[in-house]
């Protein structure tokens, strides 16, 4: 038997050439009344009606979904495209899209034919597309040639895996697998690898051999970086960005976390980093000049002084009508490389009164690389003089220190580290009644120290179709800081998002939290409890409606509280995406209340429309009735998806 071989290349060109083809086949069958034709395809004639024939594998329906042409319809009405109108490519987008979904399933012989006929009752158009289906070829093996003395050959394995024996044979699966394994190839020192790939159906349609060969090429080295000119800034700053030295086993991996790091410092509008032309032939040392290429780095400068003014109005709630006016100034290249900022804010009630609501000042401080690591350290004073009471001749003055750092161990893992000193003065009042009046007012002095892990697998934070987002937190308020609270406090969340059929997402979200009083303290401040309910944890219940209760029906939070989400998301129509959720849960004051009886249960849908800024998004969600909370239902307004 002759030995048969299917090129990807040439899969994927057979399918714009018989689209192309197809198209071409249809006017011509046109051809006596050509002219006839063409004024009727000129005026856009509506899709009256779309017949399938020939399909076996897939339905009428699922062939449908994939098509470019829709039929007339109100809701494709409403959509206000131009899918449900013939035009001059819609048999080309049809036969082209048609084709790629069989050809995703193993069909890698099947053939495509459409027919237009113009409709005797109103002129519209009715589209009869053929499908000859031909073999469906499925993977028998997978055979990965490459040298298993290769230190990365385990990942190499891995990739080849993902072509699963006994599914259909898709193509362009196949040239994914191969751009994975030139990509391994060069993030390990061999950039110029070659990888060809081949599907051999010789034995059989169900008996396909897809044949990986690699040839890794010579090992290639970082050589020197030239920096180009900067005028603010020292080289030395763009240099110890690079997440490589001169003598490295190249990784282009390595390159992108350089470019990365030079846009984390603020320095730069805009950088490149490339490899500078060379002369083969040249050697330097025991390389040739292209297998240890020098790189040219060059960059478009910040000014690394700013100045930033900002001003409005905006309504309180207690004030009515108050004015903002905030300034900030600040250096980048402060001894060398730290960067530090002066701001001030003031607000001021207007109209109904005329007078200084507060005034704010702030200096921050920020060490790119503490103790020589690239762990960002941020030093933070504010200072809040406070204004005089109106009502009683006294004034509360307050100053806090803030420090934080960042750790990151990828760009999927880091760490944020922070803790804050804060110190109140109270000017007007007698110390013997300064407990009282710090009672009254709500005045609690917080001295805290926070760590947040998060591994973050997403690809799209806005629109997340993979991945995980996972996030732990930890934080100790007063103790052995000081302070008038002593507690500490605990949560995690866990979101996940799988793809499921068409372009609908599966996403799930589990968080819980805990937080418990220690020392002096009896119990956790109001302030710090967990509240629940709303557009962001259970929906269908008013903002922070959810959680243990006084005697007299107001929440007072909760100090133990777990949640569970599930939403399924899919497009509907231009940048429109819609969805149906559950959510349930509740917030309890401690492990020994918990009752698995006593958790909520909402469901709903929602309608977001996908903006630059994220999803604007309206959501619909009724809850059922369970202990104090009656069965009602709620309207949520807001930005970005709930999880």
């Amino acid at each position: 038997m002759k030995r048969r071989r299917h090129p990807i290349v040439l899969i994927v060109m057979a399918l714009i050439g018989a689209s192309l083809l197809s198209s071409i086949v249809v006017a011509q069958a046109y051809s006596p009344e050509a002219k006839k034709y063409q004024s009727w395809l000129a005026k856009r004639p509506s899709i009256s009606k779309i017949n399938v024939e020939g399909n076996k594998y897939f339905s009428d329906s699922q062939i449908k979904v994939h098509l470019f042409s829709r039929e007339r319809s109100f809701w494709q009405f409403l959509k206000s495209g131009s899918r449900d109108r013939m035009l001059r490519y819609t048999v080309y987008r049809d036969t082209l899209e048609v084709k790629y979904l069989y050809v995703r399933s193993g069909f890698l012989d099947v053939k495509i034919g459409e027919t237009v006929d113009i409709a005797e009752k109103d002129s519209s158009a009715v589209i009869t597309v053929t499908v000859d289906e031909g073999e469906q070829f499925r993977i028998a093996s997978v055979q990965l040639h490459a040298p298993d003395t290769m230190p990365f050959y385990s990942d190499l394995v891995k990739v080849s895996v993902q072509l699963k024996p006994g599914e259909p044979i898709d193509p362009f699966a196949v040239k994914a697998a191969v751009f994975d394994l030139k990509t391994i190839y060069a993030n390990n020192g061999y950039p110029y690898a070659s990888v060809i790939d081949a599907i051999d159906s010789s034995a059989g349609s169900s008996n396909t051999v897809v044949d990986l060969q690699t040839t890794a090429g010579p090992p290639v080295y970082f050589g020197d970086v030239v920096i180009g000119d900067l005028k603010y800034y020292s080289p030395y700053l763009a240099r110890r960005e690079m997440s490589f030295r001169k003598g490295n086993l190249y990784s282009r991996e390595k390159i992108i976390e350089s470019q990365r790091r030079l846009y984390a410092t603020g320095l730069f509008n805009s950088i490149s980093l490339e490899i500078a032309s060379s002369d083969s032939n040249e050697i330097q040392g025991p390389w040739r000049a292209d297998t240890m290429p020098d790189f040219v780095f060059g960059a478009i400068e910040r000014s690394p002084h700013f100045v930033s003014v900002n001003t409005g109005a905006s309504q309180d709630s207690l004030q009515d009508l108050t004015w903002d006016f905030a300034a900030a100034w600040g250096k980048r290249n402060i001894f060398v490389s730290r960067k530090i900022e002066f701001s001030l804010q003031y607000r001021f009630i207007v109209f109904t009164q005329w007078r200084l609501l507060y005034h704010r000042y702030q200096v921050q401080y920020t060490e790119p690389w503490f103790l020589d690591l690239r762990m960002p350290l941020t030093l933070t004073g504010r200072f809040e003089p406070g204004v005089r009471s109106i009502v009683q001749p006294y004034r509360i003055q307050t100053w806090s220190i803030a420090l934080s750092t960042r750790k990151e161990w990828s760009e999927k893992l880091y760490a944020i580290i922070s803790g804050r000193y804060e110190n109140v003065n109270i000017y007007g009042i007698k110390p013997q009644n300064q407990p009282e009046f710090r009672f009254e007012e709500g005045i609690s002095v917080r001295r805290k120290l926070d760590v947040t892990l998060v591994h973050d697998t997403r690809r799209d934070k806005f629109v997340p179709r993979s991945g995980s987002f996972t996030t732990y937190f930890a934080q100790y308020v007063g103790g052995i800081l000081g302070g008038d609270d002593s507690f500490y406090k605990f949560e995690f969340s866990w979101a996940r998002y799988q793809h499921m059929v068409g372009q609908a997402i599966y996403a799930t979200r589990l968080k819980a939290g805990w937080a418990k009083e220690f020392g002096k303290s009896h119990e956790v401040p109001s302030t710090d409890r967990f509240y629940l309910g709303g557009a962001n944890s259970i929906r269908g219940f008013k903002e922070n409606s959810i959680g243990p209760r006084s005697k007299s029906g107001v929440n007072v939070g909760a100090n133990v509280y777990g949640i569970f989400n599930q939403e399924i998301r899919t497009p509907l129509f231009w940048k429109f995406w819609g969805t149906v959720f559950t959510d349930m849960g509740n917030g309890w004051g401690s492990f020994s209340d918990i009752d698995f009886g006593s958790i909520l249960f909402a469901y709903g849908a929602g309608l977001q429309f996908i903006s630059p800024a994220g999803p604007i998004r309206l959501d619909y969600a009724h809850h059922l009735e369970n202990g104090p909370y009656k069965e009602d239902d709620r309207w949520h307004f807001t930005i970005l998806y709930a999880f």
